[in-house]
């Protein structure tokens, strides 16, 4: 008997106490329960322990008389195919394995089984292809294929310029720091988003300002930003959340009026357009990010986007210790860091933006997929896409449960069992404001940004990527009603 069997095998004698105390113990939902000669007699899970208890057992309780006699079990010798569909098919998430002599010798996990990520690249012979062409170079760095990365960027973005960087959030701070914003200013933001967007402002001593959501598009609502500007607010950060663009029309209008630069966070939303026009080309500055889990990727990468040449400059001498373009190796200008891309990244991305309408159509694809089979599920809210957004490039694919029926815990509880049947997911994005240190630098507390708060509670993301199964999807989908259904 393994390991695993051994943790979570009890007497038929054993209390309900007992086995409560092994369920915590392992984490696994089920105890097994055999007899003095280690035949198997039968199964009891949490959910059985609590129905018991429920109707009058106590805790010394024999465990036999409330377990499960005839549990779904298989013999050893069934291969895992098999046994993946016989418990998708039964809707079980574990399945003892018996011997021919009637002894439990092993317990199968679904999520043992079957793992279907939250992410994945899209990575083919063409990406593979180029990274060994670069290997096989002397230049792994500050060489032609970050200006090639570079200008495919900007022609596809429509700017100017672009300027690649190792991160989104170096291309944040790059941003931040071109444009002057300095201690003591305030830059106006969204609470809901990665908390990079919010951190970039804070390297350079300025203070992030936050404007709570549209609870439809879930991006910063202009409609509050006003009320915010003071005459220490020198930017307007907006983000593209999720690929959903931004009301960009009103917050110009906004920036305008009070002389307020515009730093786009557009990097989860490389293709998406606003009224037909590509985001990332309205602000003064823009960034994208290439993570794995993004449209495109590098593996890690950002690129700053301006139509300003002095903006341009800056980062471009910024991201290289601070060094201008026909300088000597080693002078330095002005302060800068070691923001550069390599040449293996830029590699990569070179490939991924020749195929990125490819790209997107089959991210389009599995979200459509998703929508069609999740549309009619009570209880949940399939995204919400505004209609100033004219063409949409999904970085992830988020539900959100109704406020009505659920709570937070269960939220968590659902991502729970989801995961225990090998679908990865995660809430998306816990609230900027009520991270630990910003709660502790600004005093910040829940109730400060109410729509936020409400739909991060209620977020889930789905697993999503470029090739993802509609057998997958089906999985997925019928896996999250049949939760949902028992709440």
């Amino acid at each position: 008997m393994n390991k695993k069997i051994n943790n979570i095998t009890l007497r038929e004698n054993t209390t309900i106490k007992q086995a409560m105390e092994c369920i915590n113990k392992t984490g696994i939902r089920i105890v097994l329960v055999v007899d003095k000669n280690k035949k198997f007699l039968g199964v009891a899970t949490d959910g059985d322990i609590r129905r018991a208890l429920l109707v009058g057992k106590n805790f010394n309780t024999s465990i036999k008389t409330i377990m499960n006699r005839n549990p779904i079990t298989a013999s050893e010798k069934t291969p895992a195919a098999k046994l993946l569909e016989k418990m998708l098919d039964k809707g079980i998430q574990e399945i003892p394995l018996i011997d021919n002599k009637g002894r439990v010798v092993d317990l199968v996990l679904l999520r043992e089984l079957k793992s279907i990520p939250l992410s994945s690249p899209d990575i083919t012979y063409k990406e593979v292809k180029v990274i060994n062409e670069v290997l096989s170079t002397p230049t792994l760095s500050i060489g032609p294929k970050v200006k090639e990365f570079e200008k495919k960027v900007a022609e596809y973005v429509r700017t100017k310029y672009a300027i690649a960087v190792n991160s989104g959030t170096s291309g944040l701070h790059l941003c931040i720091k071109s444009l002057g914003i300095k201690d003591g200013d305030e830059v106006i933001t969204t609470p809901f988003s990665f908390i990079a967007s919010a951190n970039c402002i804070l390297y350079e001593g300025a203070k992030p300002v936050f404007v709570d959501i549209d609870e439809n598009t879930l991006c910063i609502d202009p409609n509050k930003i006003e009320e915010k500007i003071t005459k220490k607010t020198k930017a307007i950060l907006p983000v593209h959340i999720f690929g959903y663009a931004c009301d960009m029309d009103k917050i110009l209008r906004i920036a305008k009026k009070y002389k307020l630069a515009v730093i786009e966070d557009a990097c989860e939303a490389l293709g998406t357009e606003y009224k037909r026009k590509k985001v990332g080309s309205f602000g003064d500055c823009a960034v994208f990010s290439f993570y794995p889990n993004k449209p495109i990727t590098t593996g890690e990468g950002g690129m700053i986007v301006t139509n300003d040449e002095k903006i341009a400059n800056l980062c471009k001498s910024m991201r290289n210790q601070g060094r201008e373009e026909g300088d000597e190796w080693l002078y330095h200008k002005r302060l800068g860091y070691n923001y550069r891309m390599s040449e293996l990244c830029a590699a990569l991305g070179v490939v991924q933006m020749e195929r990125i309408e490819e790209i997107l159509k089959k991210r389009e694809k599995v979200a459509q997929l998703y929508n069609r089979k999740l549309n009619n599920v009570k209880g949940i809210r399939i995204p919400s896409i505004a209609p100033y957004v004219t063409k949409m490039s999904w970085f992830v694919y988020v539900i959100r449960l109704e406020g009505k029926k659920f709570t937070k815990e269960d939220r968590d509880e659902i991502i729970e069992e989801l995961e225990d049947r090998g679908i990865n997911c995660r809430n998306y994005f816990p609230p900027i404001h009520l991270e630990p240190f910003y709660v502790k630098m600004f005093d910040y507390k829940k109730g400060d940004f109410p729509i936020t708060e409400k739909v991060s509670d209620l977020t889930i993301a789905l697993p999503f990527s470029n090739n993802l199964t509609e057998k997958e999807i089906d999985y997925i989908c019928n896996s999250l009603e049949k939760i949902i259904n028992k709440f």
